[in-house]
């Protein structure tokens, strides 16, 4: 997939809150000293598996896919 390098960078962080809910690819371009990602969103989908579909398509190889809220349900315990 080609990149447009004039895109702007964003912060991992803030797509987070914006996508809140979904899943992101995403393509780490750099990171800052306080550990936050900055990139370009290739993507989002609230369907993991129509994101990975649309990432085939757009023939992308390398993203960093993350999801966008919490990893477990509110109510539910994880033990591991």
């Amino acid at each position: 997939m080609e990149v447009n390098q004039n895109m702007e960078k964003t912060s991992l962080h803030q797509l987070k809150q914006q996508y809140a809910g979904q899943w992101l690819a995403f393509l780490v371009s750099e990171e800052t000293p306080s550990g936050d990602l900055l990139g370009l969103m290739i993507a989002h989908n609230h369907d993991r598996r129509e994101l990975h579909r649309e990432l085939r398509d757009k023939k992308v190889y390398r993203a960093y896919v993350t999801f966008a809220g919490p990893v477990v349900k509110p109510g539910y315990t994880v033990i591991m």
